[in-house]
């Protein structure tokens, strides 16, 4: 099965441009998702992250707050390679999972961080793509998302853009580009044109 590593930066569009392969009938497997659902009150997974971490990260519902947790890995990069180390894992495990149940032709992994600094695929993840699409997305425009959809300050919104690749480190490794500068119905015309190639590939 033909497997499409999405990434962009964050608030680049990469779950408008999953909504719309969707629509076309595609499997999608999102990691953030994942990330999400494995960290879930109560969880198992979550144990570990309130121990190391302790209960600030957690909101008055006992769920994960990942803003508060941001705040703290985003500021300090043992914080985050220890983050990395515990959940990449599991993510990865729950990757295959859902990679094993899919029916369609080819299938779209979302993976945020598939490119690291130094435009380079992690070897945990290499396995899992065959090609590389990019949404690519002004800067300005991301801080402006980040702060109206996160509630964050523009501060913040850069430091988490800083602490991914660059554009032109995505870029580098892209084997297929989707520009999200300007409107939806474009976005969706470059999907539909990009679903057909990767049917051909098929």
């Amino acid at each position: 099965m033909l497997k499409i590593g999405l990434t962009g930066g964050i608030a680049s569009g990469k779950s408008l441009v999953s909504h719309y392969f969707s629509k076309l009938g595609i499997a999608i497997i999102d990691a953030d998702q994942i990330a999400k659902d494995l960290f879930k009150p109560k969880s198992k997974h979550l144990t570990p992250l309130i121990k190391h971490f302790g209960n600030n990260i957690l909101d008055s519902h006992g769920e994960l707050d990942r803003k508060s947790l941001g705040k703290i890995v985003f500021s300090d990069p043992k914080q985050l390679h220890w983050l990395n180390q515990y959940s990449h894992p599991l993510i990865n495990q729950e990757m295959k999972n859902q990679l094993s149940k899919v029916k369609s032709e080819y299938v779209i992994l979302d993976i945020p961080l598939l490119i690291d600094k130094g435009a380079n695929i992690p070897p945990r993840l290499q396995p899992f793509i065959d090609r590389v699409l990019v949404v690519k997305t002004d800067k300005a425009m991301q801080i402006e998302r980040i702060i109206k959809r996160d509630g964050r300050s523009k501060k913040e919104a850069l430091a988490i853009i800083n602490h991914q690749s660059s554009l032109q480190e995505k870029l580098a490794l892209a084997d297929d580009v989707i520009d999200n500068n300007q409107t939806k119905q474009l976005v969706n015309d470059q999907v539909i044109e990009l679903h057909q190639l990767y049917k051909s590939l098929c």
